[in-house]
C-alpha cells in the first residue's frame, strides 16, 4: 500500500492536562531445569571433579555450568569445601575465603560464545581471547583494552557469570586451554552464576544483583555541544549563537579542559573566560545546561599548556588546593607516608582517596564551587585504574584490589554532588567505571580515531556500546564524528555524517572533536544531515526515555546486539554492525565510506522505516544507502510515542526563563505503523492501545478512543 498523505489532529483531555496527539499513520503493506525452581549446585566425580549445573540452553537442548578447578596460591581447593547459596531465584553463590590476599584460579569446561565484560572494541564474541579486568586511558588502536571493564560474561551455554572483584583478573576464554580460566588476586572468591538460557533473563538477574541504570533528567537526553577546549567567552558564545541560529536541537554545553586556575581548583580563570559569571547566565538564558569537564587530580606540576594562547593563562606550578589536600593526607599516600604522585596528561598529580571519608567530603566541597558558579553536569575524566600504581589507601586496601574500585568510588562521589548539591537535576558524563557505577548516566566512549577504521573508528565505536549494553551499561554514547583528529582529510563529511546518522539512534548525540569542529564546519551537505538527524533523535525522545525506563526496570540496552534477543539465530550471533534500538526499531548504520551495505533482518515481522514496506525475515539483503540515510526497520504494529519537530530544548521554560525557545510541552506525537494490535505505555505512563478492525483502526490513550482508516 502507498504512503498517507495526511496527519490526523487531535486534542483530548489526557490525565489532568491537555495533550494534542498528532497521529502519523503508517499503515504500509542446578540443576536448573526449569526457570525459577530450586537450583542447588552439587558436585560430580566421573570423569572428573566438578561443581556442575545443568541448564536448558537455547534451542531446548541442555547444557550444564561445570566449575572444573579452583587453586589459591598455586595450592588446590577441594571443591567440596566452597560455599555455594542460592541468593536470588536463578542466581548462585559459590565463595571461597582464605583470610590472606594471594593468587586465584579457576576454571570452567565450556567451549562456547562469551558476550558481555564491559565495552570492549574488539569483537562481540570474546571466545579465544584473553581480556584483563582493568580500565585504562588508550588513545590508540583499542584492542581488547577498555576504559569501562565489566567481569562478567554470558555463555551461549545458558548462564551468566560475574566474578565479583575489583583486582586486574585475566579472563583466558579456550586460548590456554579448552576450558575457560580465570586468574585474580583477593582475600576471597566470590563467584555468581546466573541461570538463564535467555540472555535477557541472565542480564535481568545480573542488573538486579549489582544496579539497574539510574534515570537523568529528561534535559540529558537532547543533543549536547562540546569542544576539546574553549579558549575564551567568544568561544562559548558562537556555539551557543549557531546552535540557535542553524536550528539545531541541543541543551547541554560542554566546556572541557582546560577552564579553571589549575587542575582541579574549580575556580573559573578569568585570563580565559572574562566573566565566567555572565557567560553562564547567557548560556542558561539560551536553553542549555552547562557542563565541566574534571578529573580526580590535584596537580603539583603542569605540562605546558598546548591549548593557542594558553600558555600564560595557566601556571606550571601547583594548584592552590594541593598543600591543603597535601597536609591533611587527603590524597592517596606512598609507602613512606608521602604523597603518591601520578603522571597523567596534564601534568604530575595527587589521587584523591575517596576511601577516606574526610576527603571525599573535601572534595565534593572543591566541585561544589563549580555547582555555585551554576555547573549543571560533570565530565568525568580519568580515574582508571592503570594511574593507581603501588599506592597505599586511607582504608589499608591493598592497591591490586584498588584497581577498578578506584574508579568506582570516584564515580559515586561524584554522583552524591549530582544528587546533593544539585538535588538530583544533573549528569554525570563518564569514562571510566566498573560494577558500582555501571548504572550510572551517562558514559561516553574515551578517545576513539575520526575515521572509518576498525581498530579505533567508527567501526569500533559501534561494537564497543553494543558489548557495554550486554554488560549493564545502557545510557552510552561516544564522541559524534571522533574524538582524535590532528589534520582535516577528504573524507571528513562523509565520516561526519555517519556517525550523525548512527548517534541519532543511540541513547545521546555529542559532538565533539580534537579540532574544535562543529556541525557548520563539514559543509552545507552535513550540515543539512545533522540537522535533520539531530531533530529526529529529539523528536524520538518520548521513545528513547522509554527504553531508558525499560533499562531501569529489568536491564535491556537502548542499543541491543542482535545475539541479545536472537542467540539461538546464527547470523544474529555474528552480527556486530546492526542492532535493536529500544523495543521497536532496527539499526544498521553504515561504518564504511561507501554507499551500500548488507542488512541481515532476525525473526520477527518489519517494515523499512522510512518507505513503510515489509521486509522478510531471517534474510541478508543488499541495500543502497545514501549519503543522507540509514537502514532503520519499525516492528509491525509498533507505536512509536515522539514529539513535534520544532523542540529545540528539553531545558523547561521555568527553569531558562526563556519561552521564545521551542522546549517540551504537553504535545506528543504517535506513529502507528502496521501490524498487530498491541498496548503499552508510555514514558509518561499513558496506556496506548491500538486496534483493527476491517479498514478501520482505533488508538485509545487512557480509554479515550481515536478512529483513523487504514487505506
Amino acid at each position: 500500500m502507498k504512503a498517507p498523505t495526511c496527519r490526523q489532529t487531535l486534542k483530548k483531555q489526557c490525565s489532568a492536562f491537555a495533550v494534542l496527539a498528532l497521529f502519523c499513520l503508517a499503515f504500509w503493506s542446578s540443576p536448573l531445569r526449569a526457570q525459577g525452581s530450586p537450583s542447588p549446585l552439587h558436585t560430580v566425580q566421573q570423569p572428573a571433579p566438578a561443581l556442575t549445573m545443568d541448564l536448558p540452553s537455547p534451542g531446548g537442548k541442555t547444557g550444564r555450568f561445570a566449575l572444573t578447578e579452583v587453586s589459591f596460591d598455586g595450592a588446590r581447593v577441594e571443591l567440596s569445601s566452597l560455599h555455594v547459596r542460592e541468593i536470588a531465584p536463578g542466581t548462585q553463590e559459590i565463595t571461597s575465603e582464605q583470610g590472606k590476599i594471594g593468587s586465584w584460579e579457576f576454571h570452567i569446561d565450556d567451549e562456547s560464545s562469551y558476550y558481555g565484560m564491559g565495552e570492549r572494541f574488539d569483537d562481540l564474541n570474546h571466545a579465544h581471547t584473553v581480556m584483563k579486568n582493568i580500565s585504562r586511558d588508550t588513545g590508540f588502536a583499542k584492542g581488547t583494552s577498555s576504559y569501562q571493564p565489566i567481569p562478567f560474561f554470558m555463555s551461549t551455554a545458558g548462564y551468566g557469570l560475574w566474578v565479583d572483584t575489583y583486582s586486574a583478573a585475566t579472563f583466558d576464554f579456550n586460548i590456554s586451554s579448552p576450558d575457560i580460566s580465570v586468574t585474580l588476586v583477593g582475600d576471597r572468591l566470590r563467584l555468581v552464576v546466573f541461570e538463564g538460557p535467555r540472555f535477557s533473563t541472565i542480564l535481568d538477574r545480573f542488573t538486579s544483583l549489582v544496579g539497574r541504570t539510574k534515570l537523568p533528567p529528561y534535559w540529558a537526553f537532547a543533543p549536547w555541544k562540546a569542544r576539546d577546549y574553549h579558549l575564551s567567552d567568544a568561544d562559548v558564545e558562537e556555539d551557543i549563537r549557531k546552535t540557535r541560529q542553524l536550528g539545531l536541537p541541543a541543551d547541554v554545553l560542554l566546556i572541557d579542559s582546560p577552564w579553571a586556575t589549575n587542575y582541579n581548583t574549580f575556580e573559573f580563570n578569568t585570563k580565559q573566560f572574562e566573566d565566567p559569571r555572565a557567560m553562564i547566565d547567557r548560556l542558561h538564558q539560551a536553553g542549555f545546561k552547562l557542563c565541566l569537564w574534571l578529573t580526580p587530580f590535584v596537580n603539583v606540576q603542569n605540562k605546558r599548556p598546548g591549548e593557542p594562547g594558553m600558555a600564560a593563562k595557566i601556571p606550571l606550578t601547583a594548584a592552590a588546593n594541593f598543600a591543603e589536600g597535601d597536609t591533611r593526607h587527603y590524597f592517596v599516600r606512598n609507602a613512606d607516608g608521602t604523597t603518591y604522585i601520578s603522571s597523567w596528561w596534564k601534568g604530575n598529580g595527587a589521587l584523591v582517596d575517596f576511601t577516606n571519608p574526610e576527603a571525599t567530603s573535601w572534595w565534593q566541597s572543591q566541585v561544589g564551587n563549580a555547582v555555585k558558579m551554576g555547573a549543571d553536569a560533570f565530565k568525568d575524566d580519568d580515574g582508571e585504574g592503570n594511574f593507581v600504581g603501588g599506592a597505599r589507601f586511607f582504608n589499608g586496601a591493598d592497591s591490586r584490589m584498588m584497581r577498578m574500585r578506584y574508579t568506582v568510588l570516584y564515580n559515586q562521589a561524584m554522583e552524591q554532588v549530582i544528587q546533593k548539591q544539585l538535588a538530583g537535576d544533573g549528569v554525570l558524563f563518564i569514562r571510566s567505571a566498573s560494577v558500582g557505577s555501571q548504572n550510572l548516566p551517562m558514559f561516553w566512549s574515551g578517545d576513539n580515531a575520526a575515521d572509518f577504521s576498525d581498530e579505533n573508528g567508527l567501526p569500533s565505536v559501534v561494537r564497543a556500546g553494543l558489548s557495554a549494553g550486554m554488560s549493564g551499561i545502557s545510557l552510552w554514547v561516544s564522541d559524534l564524528g571522533g574524538y582524535i583528529k590532528k589534520t582535516r582529510t577528504p573524507e571528513d563529511a562523509t565520516l561526519f555524517q555517519r556517525w550523525t546518522e548512527y548517534s541519532a539512534f543511540s541513547p545521546g548525540m555529542e559532538v565533539m572533536s580534537a579540532l574544535n569542529l562543529g556541525p557548520w564546519d563539514y559543509g552545507e551537505e552535513a550540515l543539512n544531515t545533522y540537522r535533520k538527524f539531530a531533530v529526529l533523535h529529539m523528536s524520538l525522545f518520548p521513545y528513547r526515555y522509554q527504553a531508558a525506563q525499560e533499562s531501569a526496570r529489568d536491564g535491556m540496552p537502548m542499543m541491543r546486539a542482535l545475539v541479545l534477543e536472537h542467540q539461538d539465530d546464527d547470523a544474529a550471533r555474528t552480527a556486530e554492525d546492526e542492532y535493536e534500538f529500544g523495543p521497536d526499531l532496527l539499526v544498521a548504520p553504515v561504518i564504511t565510506p561507501g554507499t551500500q551495505r548488507t542488512v541481515y533482518i532476525p525473526d520477527g515481522e518489519w517494515l523499512d522505516l522510512w518507505n513503510g514496506r515489509p521486509v522478510p525475515s531471517r534474510h541478508h539483503m543488499i541495500v543502497d544507502v545514501p549519503l543522507d540515510s540509514i537502514p532503520v526497520y519499525v516492528r509491525a504494529g509498533s507505536i512509536l510515542a515522539k514529539i513535534p519537530e520544532d523542540v529545540m530544548t528539553l531545558v523547561p521554560p521555568a527553569s531558562s526563563g526563556n519561552r521564545e525557545i521551542h522546549s517540551l510541552d504537553d504535545r506528543r506525537v504517535y506513529e502507528i505503523y502496521a501490524g498487530p494490535s498491541r498496548t503499552e505505555t508510555d514514558f509518561e505512563g499513558r496506556t496506548l492501545t491500538t486496534m483493527r478492525t476491517g479498514g478501520e483502526g482505533s488508538l485509545s490513550i487512557d480509554s479515550l478512543l481515536h478512529t483513523f482508516g487504514l487505506g
